[in-house]
């Protein structure tokens, strides 16, 4: 089963898909692709909306999509992508911004360094709150961090996300590698926004993975995403 973690597919919402026509044609590439789940995940900024507000701007963006669904899509399960603010800690209406059917959330990391203050804030997101957290594209914070700091925070029990993207340019591969053999990767998603924007597709970066991983990789993702969905505590899909 091939399942796409990370999208920006619903219309309207973020800086993702502008309307209901541009996100049929990214579902229409999905599934041309093989992919069989797709989870939206549109931005969550907690300084700028509530969660009730977003919550209802979603589901009013997935009702005008649904009625233009085709058999041959993916299924489409909501979530969110939530900007780490130290506001979210203490939220109980976080564990709703989590990706259908379950305790699973979306976090990403501001695009600074990961200090002291942030990595205590989100240990105490993942000891105290009802939410189990995947970290959005981790390679991309070592643009603005260092290794040890991310390092830091994967070790907490969090999974981690990388972009099909970054699997296509030399520096990011390699940094995606890096954190593969670190055992810090376990989901892969396209971070689609829009259909000209130029996203590699999700077979473009399982056939990289093959390449300099493995196959046994690809169903190691595979049996992850399973585990994700059916709401597995993230012992049992990191150990």
């Amino acid at each position: 089963m091939k399942i796409d973690f990370h999208s920006h597919i619903l219309p309207g919402i973020d800086d993702g898909s502008r309307s209901v026509e541009e996100s049929i044609k990214i579902l229409d590439k999905m599934a041309l692709d093989g992919v069989d789940v797709v989870v939206a995940t549109p931005h969550f900024y907690c300084s700028k909306t509530s969660i009730h507000r977003f919550l209802d701007k979603r589901a009013d963006a997935y009702e005008r999509l649904k009625k233009e669904l085709k058999p041959e899509h993916p299924k489409i399960l909501l979530g969110a992508e939530v900007l780490y603010n130290s506001a979210l800690i203490g939220k109980d209406a976080l564990k709703r911004l989590a990706i259908d059917d379950t305790g699973f959330m979306m976090l990403e990391m501001p695009y600074s360094k990961l200090d002291e203050s942030i990595i205590e804030g989100v240990d105490k997101i993942v000891s105290e709150m009802d939410v189990k957290l995947i970290i959005a594209h981790i390679e991309r914070y070592l643009n603005f961090t260092s290794m040890n700091s991310l390092c830091s925070l994967m070790d907490m029990d969090v999974l981690g996300q990388i972009n099909a993207e970054s699997l296509m340019h030399f520096r990011s591969r390699s940094d995606c590698i890096k954190l593969i053999n670190k055992g810090y990767v376990q989901l892969l998603g396209t971070d689609t926004h829009r259909i000209d924007r130029g996203d590699a597709t999700y077979n473009e970066g399982l056939a990289v993975l093959k390449k300099k991983v493995g196959r046994d990789f690809l169903e190691e993702i595979e049996t992850n995403g399973r585990r994700v969905l059916a709401d597995r505590t993230i012992d049992e899909i990191v150990y």
